[in-house]
């Protein structure tokens, strides 16, 4: 018979639990190899793929590999993520410092990272980086006229790229030290690297041929360049650096009925297995399929799954197509915010009172269709859903979406913790928004302070929005402005290092 026990819920499609991790020995093998010379000389991989295939799922098993089993290595594992905003691996590497505070802090590491020499390290490098941000991250809000917003910035930067990567390897050096010394190798684990600007892979790419002995860098990377992603690009940039590639793509028809059993309890036969190989092997389309084929009651056969394949061109709208509409209204409504979502404006945008936001970001989990970060704050659970949602969108609706995020953001800033995430952010729904007015300034504000700060690619693409408001406005003087700075920083773009990478 085809039907079969309907479960409560879906699995989700968020990055693996190491305890479900499916298959990948082969790559997990090759990881673990380079892993083993990391301690007499630093090591980094690339994990590379098509989206939905695995990569973050990957990286949280190395992670467990590295830290977690009885008799294992039990060493240091220091984790971040990159999203979809300006100048996110700088910030990246400031959240592996604070993961280096909290792992000395802990009682498995603090023998290890208790040495007065890591403390001055991570001391230097956290004043460092703090002088090397203050040009961008504003310090205060202040209303300027009417309901427009102008950010309140600190002074130039008294640092500037050599003192932040000095402090970096300063740093890495010390805890690779220590690491030796202890017979450990600390992992540094960096997702999602092909959302950096050019200026934030030369941190990375200066830290990779720096590395030294006791560090394993880890990093994934998508390959899909059509959809933004900066993989031929960093493929270029590394490959004169000895940096091994793990590549993923699909699943085998052992791993894909391994998957099946472990996480759906599903007992699948050789020629689905096979069907399924040769149609939808990657774990996106595997989890879609599988949840599909539960929610419907059917058991997963060659004959339903064929069926469900054929109307999957997108698995992500075979997602959708599923969600209750509630579910399906909030997506809609979240869609447009770079994550990670902070709680305040998540409940804005949703237009949840007091107590409501627990309950509904509690549901939003059950769905499968987000995640809650390490921080507290949300995101979609993967970057597929979130894409198609988007695309999704009429142009009307994509417009008062963004309006509304901004609003929201201008009411959240004074709760929000990570200011230049959320100025960021602002500057970008005011755009989208099309209100140009208050677009023009923040964005060619925000586009003078990393272009202090050398980040020259993202402050053009800041300020070349400026240029795109100041002419929707007709505003000439405002124009001339914004084409000076654009111009000043092209010439810049076009003689830093590693321009065109």
């Amino acid at each position: 018979m085809d039907e079969i026990q309907q479960q409560a819920g879906g699995v989700s499609y968020a990055p693996s639990p190491p305890g479900e991790f499916c298959g990948r020995q082969e790559e997990l093998e090759q990881i673990s190899a380079v892993l083993s010379r990391a301690g007499e000389h630093g090591q980094a991989v690339m994990i590379s793929g098509p989206p939905g295939t695995g990569k973050s799922s990957l990286l949280n098993r190395l992670a467990y590999e590295v830290q977690e089993p009885p008799g294992g290595r039990q060493s240091p594992v220091l984790r971040a993520e990159i999203f979809d905003l300006p100048g996110m691996i700088f910030s990246a590497f400031r959240e592996l410092l604070n993961d280096l505070r909290r792992s000395a802090a802990s009682a498995r590491f603090g023998g290890i990272l208790d040495a007065e020499s890591m403390k001055e390290a991570v001391r230097y490098a956290d004043d460092v980086f703090e002088k090397y941000a203050a040009p961008v991250e504003p310090v205060g809000l202040l209303p300027k006229t009417g309901e427009e917003i102008v950010g309140v910035f600190a002074r130039s930067p008294e640092v500037g790229y050599d003192r932040v990567y000095q402090a970096f390897e300063e740093l890495l050096g010390e805890l690779g030290r220590q690491m030796s010394m202890t017979g450990h190798v600390a992992a540094v684990l960096l997702d999602d690297v092909h959302l950096a600007s050019s200026h934030d892979r030369r941190l990375l790419r200066d830290i990779v041929n720096g590395l030294p002995p006791g560090i394993l860098l880890v990093f994934t990377c998508r390959t899909e360049d059509n959809a933004g992603s900066g993989y031929a690009t960093m493929r270029e940039e590394i490959r004169d650096l000895g940096i091994h590639e793990v590549q993923l793509s699909g699943m085998q028809r052992h791993e894909i009925r391994e998957l099946g059993e472990r996480r759906f309890h599903f007992s699948i036969d050789d020629a689905a297995a096979g069907l399924l190989e040769e149609s939808a092997g990657d774990p996106f389309r595997l989890i879609a399929c599988f949840n599909t084929l539960r929610d419907r009651g059917l058991a997963p056969s060659r004959e339903n799954v064929a069926d469900v394949i054929a109307g999957a061109t997108d698995p992500a709208g075979l997602v959708f197509a599923a969600l209750p509409k509630p579910t399906k209204a909030w997506t809609e409504e979240l869609c447009t915010l770079n994550p990670p979502f902070p709680v305040p404006v998540m409940a804005c945008m949703l237009d949840l009172q007091g107590a409501g936001i627990t309950p509904t970001t509690d549901r939003l989990l059950e769905s499968g269709m987000f995640r809650r970060l390490p921080d507290g704050e949300y995101a979609f659970a993967h970057p597929l859903l979130q894409e198609h949602c988007r695309r999704e969108l009429s142009e009307d609706a994509r417009v008062a979406l963004n309006a509304r995020a901004a609003d929201c953001f201008e009411r959240s800033m004074h709760r929000l913790p990570g200011r230049l995430h959320a100025l960021l952010s602002l500057a970008g729904h005011l755009f989208h928004a099309r209100e140009y007015g208050k677009a023009a300034d923040l964005n060619l504000e925000i586009g003078l302070r990393f272009h202090h700060r050398e980040d020259h690619d993202t402050a053009l693409m800041l300020t070349e929005r400026a240029v795109v408001s100041a002419e929707r406005l007709g505003d000439d003087v405002l124009l001339a402005a914004a084409e000076r700075q654009r111009d000043v920083i092209r010439q810049k773009v076009s003689g830093s290092p590693g321009a065109g990478r």
